[in-house]
């Protein structure tokens, strides 16, 4: 199992979702374990990826993560819009800031930009075109279906998130 980070996480996901960007998810847990980090998983009809995540309550938090061999079927949730780079029209944009009022109910707001993104289709990003990227799905429960594999990943991915945390700052744990 080959523990990936920063970069080489980015690009070999990145590479992996425009071959196909059709039914991706990307599920993280808003529960810290195994250190105090968050654990996620990001998948495709064809393969899940285990993720670990130093905070989601900073622009460019730090992440490690492997691909899992695990059945992709057990984290095939189809309640949710699917994850993926969506193209944002001009026109549209426009029509949601011209729809929104002063007043408006945040849930109406919401639920109207749902429902524009939703309309379009995830697809792979090309240079000179804006593109909304999402959704991330927060959830308490833990994505992780812990048995003994993914909870000798998460192990794993915890002490590799640890050591380059102690290379980046010397004076943590």
């Amino acid at each position: 199992m080959d523990i990936l980070e920063g970069n080489n996480l980015a690009t070999n996901l990145f590479e992996r979702y425009s071959a196909n960007s059709r039914n991706w998810k990307f599920v993280v847990s808003v529960s810290q374990r195994n250190g105090n980090f968050y654990d996620a998983i990001m998948s495709n009809p064809n393969e899940v990826w285990q993720l670990k995540i130093d905070s989601i309550y900073k622009p460019n938090p730090l992440i490690v993560g492997a691909k899992v061999d695990v059945d992709p079927v057990k984290f095939n949730d189809n309640t949710h819009m699917p994850f993926g780079y969506r193209k944002l029209d001009p026109n549209k944009i426009g029509k949601i800031l011209s729809n929104i009022g002063e007043n408006e109910d945040t849930n109406a707001i919401s639920s109207y930009i749902s429902s524009v993104i939703s309309s379009s289709e995830p697809e792979i990003p090309s240079p000179n075109n804006s593109y909304a990227y999402g959704p991330f799905l927060f959830t308490q429960k833990n994505p992780i279906k812990v048995d003994e594999y993914q909870k000798r990943i998460s192990d794993k991915l915890a002490t590799r998130l640890k050591d380059k945390l102690r290379l980046l700052y010397s004076s943590y744990g």
